[in-house]
């Protein structure tokens, strides 16, 4: 599916967002890079989507441009912004592009990309554009779908015979929340292209390792700061995050 048509799943994504999966995805995601950023940086969150992650660090203080190709997604995004104090929207801009396209004009403190690789052919040359973006010292933010656990979330949902197809075979691709197909990578692999195109300091997490199979329906609001913890608490360890059905990684730009 082109990402200029992201906003016919609107909905289904904004479902997927408010539960578990996506609030421990956001949560986590959010943790590591406001940590990795100086107070009151600049990023740019590039397939911004919704704005989840670019209205949370706008909160957080940091001053953010939200970039997506779908209009739908970013009325959505903008709907979040106008909720926010005033000052708070000062810090926050979204528009319309796409990696390939994008020209900001500017180099930013962090680039984040989450959610966008997937539905991509081919990573290598969205990370090269990326690390174009980001300044000396600053950090490089990739979450995406991870390849070595394609199948797991098929046999743990009793799909067995569809999970032993996408292991024998090595399937990078399978059906997403969305009901889209899309594309896995290796962390390994990712991480190797950031070291090439300029960082260090580079490291992988697991997300979603022991919820990604179970539906909303099976959790409530009590179980989310129980479980967050423990996501987190699993998500640099072997072989936990082998498992996860995302993987977030981070590298840092040499000056």
């Amino acid at each position: 599916m082109p990402l200029n048509d992201f906003g016919n799943v609107g909905d289904a994504y904004q479902r997927y967002s408010d539960g578990i999966r996506g609030r421990i995805r956001h949560e986590l995601v959010f943790q590591v890079v406001a940590g990795l950023i100086n107070a009151g940086g600049t990023v740019l969150d590039m397939g911004c989507g919704g704005g989840e992650i670019s209205v949370r660090l706008c909160e957080a203080g940091f001053r953010v441009l939200g970039v997506d190709t779908s209009s739908e997604m970013l009325r959505r995004a903008n709907m979040r912004k106008a909720q926010l104090p005033e000052q708070a929207r000062k810090r926050l801009n979204f528009e319309v592009g796409t990696i390939e396209n994008f020209e900001p004009g500017q180099t930013f403190d962090a680039v984040c990309c989450h959610g966008v690789l997937m539905y991509l052919d081919d990573s290598c040359a969205a990370i090269q554009t990326l690390a174009d973006h980001v300044s000396p010292g600053g950090v490089l933010s990739i979450l995406t779908k991870n390849a070595l656990s394609n199948g797991f979330r098929e046999a743990l949902r009793g799909d067995y015979t569809l999970a032993r197809e996408l292991i024998e075979t090595g399937a990078a691709s399978s059906i997403g929340n969305l009901g889209i197909s899309t594309r896995g990578d290796n962390p390994s692999a990712i991480v190797d292209l950031m070291k090439q195109f300029g960082f260090d300091d580079c490291q992988w997490r697991g997300i979603r390792i022991f919820s990604d199979h179970l539906d909303a329906d099976r959790f409530n609001d009590s179980m989310a700061d129980a479980l967050i913890a423990l996501e987190q608490a699993a998500s640099m360890r072997d072989p936990y995050r082998i498992m996860a059905r995302l993987f977030h990684a981070t590298g840092q730009k040499v000056r």
